[in-house]
This record gives structure tokens, sequence and C-alpha cells, in this order.
């Protein structure tokens, strides 16, 4: 009976241990990537209503989020406009980690012509330059 506690107990501590490291590994691995605009990967981002593409969309991006920071565009660190005619927005100078991009645009194929749609996600990204793509889905409420 007490060896099996002996190794019950040994089996506990180790498993304890590989947690510990598993989590300070992930820290470290947060520390390392300063979520912002000073480094060199751009992410595009493709606004889509269902499937509809959707352009001129106003783009916000919020650092170190991994969750909605809410409708409240003031909020957001970054924003930028996909051109008039098209439903890409691209975002440049962006360094990896943990960011939330939402989206306002309007649907004029709705009607009525002028309904606004919005949308969000969370992404995260380990890319420290080149380009990365991503589709944020804007509905209209439902």
């Amino acid at each position: 009976m007490n060896t099996k506690r002996i190794f019950l107990g040994a089996i506990f501590l180790m498993m304890s241990f590989v947690f510990i490291q598993c989590k300070d590994k992930k820290k470290e691995e947060e520390d390392n990537c300063p979520e912002g605009r000073t480094g060199q990967l751009t992410m595009t981002f493709k606004m889509l209503h269902h499937s509809r593409p959707i352009p001129g969309c106003r783009v916000f991006l919020k650092y170190n989020a991994s969750e909605f920071p809410g409708a409240d565009t003031t909020k957001y660190d970054y924003a930028v406009s996909a051109e008039l005619n098209s439903a890409y927005a691209s975002i440049d100078s962006l360094n990896c980690g943990r960011y939330y991009v939402y989206a306002i645009g309007i649907d004029s194929l709705l009607d009525p012509s002028d309904w606004i749609c919005v949308g969000g996600l969370p992404f995260n990204t380990s890319m420290i330059n080149g380009v990365d793509s991503t589709n944020v889905y804007i509905t209209e409420g439902d």
C-alpha cells in the first residue's frame, strides 16, 4: 500500500511539472509577440456577408484581444477602410500576437439598401513577416 502511494505521488508530481512547464512556455511565447504595428506582417481581411463580398467596409483592430471588445470603435487600436469597390482591407506592419478584428459595412443588396452589417473575430498569429489573410463574416445582426 505504501509503495502504491509513493508511485501515485511521483506520477502526480511529474504531471504537475509538465503542466507548469507548458504554462511557462506559453507565457514566454506571448511575451515574445508584442501585439501592435511595429512588425513586418501584413494581414489582409476579406469581408463577407454570408458568401457575398462586401466592399468599402471600415475595419478596426484591437491589439492583445481574444474576445469582442464591443461595438464602440474608439476602443480599438487601429482602423482602416477598404476601397469602395473592394471587399479587401490590409493592415501592415503587424507583430505576431493576439488580435480582434471588427468590420462594419453596408450590404446594398438588402432591403433597405443601406442595411448595416457588422461582425468580427479573434485571431492569433505567430508569423513575424510576410502576408497572411482571413475572412471576416459580417451580418445584419441575426
